[in-house]
């Protein structure tokens, strides 16, 4: 499987655990049992959206404390006499460990956008369905 079908199959596991276009849509029929959980749902997704947030951001660091210390290997332990320029454009690139990291970031990063989306869906429907409970009650 790519490392594409890989994040697509994130996405879309995801999706069927969180049906949210079932939650960020709403008729005449449904609109009232909507309204009162709505607020409710964009907190719940809004969390789950830090939540992510803050693991991609520890994945951010890790990275930051790899590389550091794949650029002193390159630097001071290999073989090759390294310069600083390659090793930043060609070592660190290559580098097993670097390109793992990335594919687990790349990942985290999927779910990160996943419950970003809900959180945002949720709170626009919010105000679509103030803006239709707004004109029912004025009757347009």
């Amino acid at each position: 499987m790519t490392e594409q079908e890989e994040l697509k199959q994130i996405f879309n596991e995801l999706k069927s655990e969180h049906n949210i276009e079932e939650m960020a849509t709403f008729s005449e029929l449904d609109i009232s049992d909507k309204l009162k959980i709505n607020d409710m749902m964009i907190v719940k997704y809004k969390e789950l959206y830090f939540n992510e947030l803050n693991n991609y951001e520890i994945l951010e660091r890790k990275m930051e404390a790899l590389k550091g210390k794949r650029f002193k290997y390159y630097k001071f332990d290999d073989e090759h006499e390294w310069q600083k320029k390659e090793i930043e454009e060609y070592c660190l690139p290559s580098d097993e460990r670097i390109i793992t990291m990335k594919k687990i970031m790349s990942k985290q990063k999927v779910r990160v956008r996943f419950f970003e989306m809900c959180w945002k869906a949720l709170d626009k429907m919010g105000w679509s369905m103030k803006t239709f409970s707004d004109r029912e009650m004025r009757g347009l």
